[in-house]
């Protein structure tokens, strides 16, 4: 992979926005930088490699940064005191200050948008060009452009290699004008381009339609997002876990425990993952070094797991009295029944008290062993924003169906249409199955945002403001250009 990007992208050096990525914090735009990118795109062997450092920088970007704003941002943890990173607790506090590089650092972001766009712009030169490679980079930049104006608002906006120096500096553009001419296109482009159907690590048809879902979910046209779910369940590619030891291996990456690496994070629920390999990225912290530090730096919040219990008890009477009629599927080794949500037993630290638990879903033998995927999109998630989309649409019983769907290859006891009460019940109800079912997996943060919740949920518990509902812009970004304005509240 650095041989590929050593020979790609204008001669190694780019700035954008304001920052510069290189060693030398130089900008190389000569002739020769020209000559460089013009001699590369030529067979679809570049393409392939092309569109593989797309990758590489969206690895770079999102090995960490995926989980500091989806999940530390929101309400499934408490800081961990005297040993918390103090970079990372501006996340849960709501005091992210613009000085923070670790949480507002664009630079790889760009990079990736920048490499896209020189895929983008060079692959439809290549006689007979590879389609596929072409949907992927379209799709790439539609994911680096939605989640920088869902992050920031207004962003700098770059759709070619800047040529001329005045033209590197710019101004933030308007997040609709990013949306509607950058994003949904691309969209409609990347799906027009794709023709593989599924694939758990490269960008596909149907981890375009999540990404498609998101956004339309995200703008609140939800008959589009309905379109773009059931294309994904109409495809027939994916199921759901239907016991413990298929739903854990969906996130067990060890090469302890696991020596062949083709055997791990595997499961019929996958839809795409971000891959991660030690031997490139040795750089990037780790999933499991983020959630299971030695100091740690966060603890599940009490809140949350006084919920998960309270709705599956973990206790015989406790689950007798608000189960009489279930008897849990999954036993100890001596047959006897086991009491709770077994996702609840596998995304705790074990022995711990409420409170003083870590993070458990991706633990692993040792920190060194850690080749953790970050799990984008899966099928679980599918089905629960469907229901939320059913619940919108009134269809109550569709809604339900959909989260017992759910319930039952989980083990779990079922609902009923008839529990709820109003729309906003059971919408509240399903974004509860989302916060359990995806914990740790960088989606609360942004369901608590697209459904207007972040200031109700949060508010009482880190001040949050609708100012303070986007980052920061980095201080270093605005020093090297100034035509960048800084967000309100900040």
């Amino acid at each position: 992979m650095k041989n590929i990007l050593n020979k790609i992208l204008i001669t190694g050096t780019i700035a954008l926005a304001g920052f510069c990525v290189s060693c030398d914090d130089s900008l190389d735009i000569s002739p020769e930088s020209q000559s460089t990118v013009d001699s590369f795109w030529l067979t679809n062997r570049d393409a392939s490699s092309g569109v593989a450092a797309i990758y590489d920088a969206m690895q770079k970007y999102y090995g960490s940064k995926y989980f500091h704003k989806g999940e530390f941002r929101a309400d499934n943890y408490i800081t961990a005191g005297g040993s918390a990173n103090t970079v990372l607790v501006e996340l849960s506090n709501n005091t992210i200050s613009a000085g923070n590089s670790t949480l507002l650092d664009w630079t790889n972001l760009y990079l990736m948008i920048q490499r896209a766009n020189l895929a983008i712009n060079n692959i439809p030169s290549i006689p007979d060009f590879n389609t596929d490679l072409l949907g992927e980079a379209y799709m790439l930049r539609a994911f680096g452009y939605f989640d920088a104006i869902r992050t920031w608002g207004d962003v700098p906006l770059f759709l070619e290699i800047p040529t001329d120096l005045n033209k590197i500096q710019r101004p933030r553009t308007d997040q609709n004008i990013i949306l509607n001419e950058v994003i949904l296109p691309d969209l409609i482009n990347a799906e027009k381009f794709l023709s593989n159907v599924a694939n758990p690590t490269r960008f596909s048809l149907t981890s375009l339609w999540c990404l498609q879902a998101e956004v339309f979910m995200w703008t609140k046209d939800y008959s589009n997002a309905k379109i773009a779910l059931n294309k994904i369940v109409n495809s027939n590619k994916f199921s759901l876990a239907t016991d413990r030891e298929t739903w854990v291996k969906m996130f067990l990456s060890d090469n302890e425990i696991e020596p062949d690496r083709t055997k791990r994070q595997l499961g019929p629920e996958l839809i795409f993952s971000l891959d991660y390999n030690l031997e490139e990225d040795r750089d990037s912290p780790g999933v499991y070094s983020l959630f299971f530090a030695g100091l740690p730096t966060f603890f599940i919040s009490p809140e949350l797991e006084n919920k998960w219990i309270e709705l599956f008890p973990t206790d015989e009477e406790g689950w007798i009295a608000k189960y009489p009629n279930f008897t849990p599927l999954t036993t100890d080794d001596a047959g006897a029944p086991i009491y709770g949500d077994w996702r609840y037993f596998e995304s705790r630290e074990e022995g711990k008290t409420i409170g003083d638990a870590r993070v458990a879903k991706y633990t692993k033998s040792n920190r060194r062993n850690d080749e953790s995927k970050v799990t984008m999109y899966r099928y679980a998630d599918v089905l629960l924003m469907l229901a939320e989309i059913e619940n919108m649409e009134s269809n109550t019983e569709a809604a339900v169906a959909l989260v017992n769907q759910i319930r039952v290859a989980r083990q779990l006891p079922t609902v009923e249409a008839s529990n709820f009460a109003s729309k906003d019940e059971l919408e509240d109800f399903i974004l509860f199955e989302r916060r359990i079912e995806l914990f740790a997996e960088g989606k609360r943060w942004w369901d608590l945002r697209r459904t207007e919740k972040a200031i109700e949920v949060l508010g009482p518990i880190n001040d949050m403001t609708a100012e303070r509902l986007v980052y920061p812009i980095f201080f270093g970004h605005i020093d090297t250009n100034p035509l960048l304005k800084q967000n309100k509240g900040y």
